[in-house]
């Protein structure tokens, strides 16, 4: 057995389990009207059973044995990580200053540039079908109350 994924296993099962139970208490309410506790009850009935198949492959030893993987990543893998992580902070703090649209194509544009390492026209272009869509989506189909910023769009 692989002690690593036996132990990681059994918490995200019991992770899971308690997910799926705490959200009973919310209520699931019918399938044509979902209730508060019906998404954290799929997300919890999700990772239970992804958790089921990391034990499973732990106790049975289907998977193949991989040779032994450094536990820290490159620093350079490690700075990009720490740079979305930063711009996903910052993407929810500039959200309602600036409105869903422009720190949407800033957060996009951040991201197929530094992340990417994309052209400054593939970035710009790239940003801005992304945020467009993004708000056709949101703003016109889904009709969801989006901030709009001191712009006024």
């Amino acid at each position: 057995m692989q002690k690593a994924d036996l132990g990681s296993g059994s918490i995200l099962l019991l992770l899971g389990a308690s997910v799926c139970y705490k959200s009973l208490s919310l209520g699931l309410g019918p399938l044509g009207s979902p209730g508060p506790g019906f998404l954290p009850f799929l997300a919890g009935l999700c990772l239970t059973f992804l958790s089921l198949g990391i034990l499973l492959f732990a106790v049975v030893k289907i998977m193949p044995a991989s040779p032994a993987a450094k536990f820290w990543p490159s620093s350079r893998k490690m700075k990009v990580v720490s740079l979305v992580f930063l711009s996903l902070v910052a993407y929810n703090l500039l959200w309602t200053k600036l409105g869903f649209t422009i720190s949407t194509f800033l957060f996009i544009g951040f991201l197929f540039r530094i992340v990417g390492a994309r052209r400054w026209w593939v970035t710009i272009v790239g940003a801005g079908l992304s945020s467009l869509l993004a708000y056709l989506l949101f703003q016109t189909f889904l009709k969801s109350q989006l901030p709009i910023g001191f712009i006024g769009f």
